[in-house]
């Protein structure tokens, strides 16, 4: 199985660090708690100025990939995983990935620098050292490249009522991205490459610290559609066993 070379990589390890945002109403860094300040629920930008600052402070998260089958750009169709970065970034999870024209199902753990992958049916796990990266999970919670910094590259927002997704109730956000913006979380490329502006939808709960409940790309082809959930719950993540 040759899945470690072309699927997943090694964790991302940049620290936090700040950067700017759009021009919402000044909101607070922290802490990651009900004690964000109150934000109006009909301001679009502060919402995802409020939404960035909070996912920039969220050492865990669980997260849930889904990818339209039409969409042919991304090397993965779907995956779970937990994803941390104390005390340094690693992710856990499982899903399915292309290898050439096949998709195949397999577990994966990125812990110390390492994958360790096992394709579904298959009792060895195989392991690849960080390298060039393909599809990195631990990439969301990263300051610089993650949800965090895309959150704050949203142009023209716009608020578009409220509803319940994944069991929360949210403020449902739209406008558009660059694919720049969303190049790490999203690595899109071969002739499904996306280049330029695109829609984009954003899910935030509606309640503070207004953590991102979702994430959509919407292209011509399908959307690619990113949820979390378990912000901030501890998880453990340890090298496999007989691994």
């Amino acid at each position: 199985m040759a899945i470690c070379a072309v699927v997943l990589t090694g964790c991302s390890s940049e620290t936090k660090s700040d950067e700017p945002t759009n021009s919402a109403p000044p909101t607070s860094e922290g802490p990651r708690s009900g004690d964000a300040p109150k934000v109006e629920l009909t301001d679009a930008a502060a919402l995802l100025d409020q939404a960035s600052k909070t996912t920039r402070l969220t050492s865990a998260v669980h997260m849930a990939l889904t990818v339209d089958p039409e969409f042919k750009g991304l090397p993965v169709e779907d995956l779970n995983a937990d994803v941390v970065v104390t005390p340094e970034p690693a992710a856990k999870g499982d899903g399915k990935f292309r290898l050439t024209d096949e998709y195949k199902e397999a577990e994966f753990v990125i812990v110390g620098g390492t994958l360790y992958i096992k394709e579904a049916g298959e009792s060895e796990w195989e392991t690849s050292p960080a390298g060039e990266r393909s599809y990195d999970p631990s990439v969301v919670l990263s300051e610089d490249k993650g949800l965090a910094n895309v959150l704050a590259k949203f142009k023209n927002p716009k608020v578009s009522g409220t509803e319940e997704r994944n069991g929360v109730e949210s403020v449902k956000i739209t406008g558009t991205l660059n694919s720049a913006d969303f190049e790490a979380i999203f690595p899109t490329q071969g002739p499904g490459a996306l280049q330029g502006e695109h829609p984009a939808t954003a899910y935030i709960a509606a309640a503070a610290p207004y953590n991102l409940v979702e994430l959509s790309i919407n292209t011509k082809d399908g959307d690619i559609t990113l949820t979390t959930s378990k912000w901030d719950e501890t998880v453990a993540i340890t090298k496999p066993d007989g691994a």
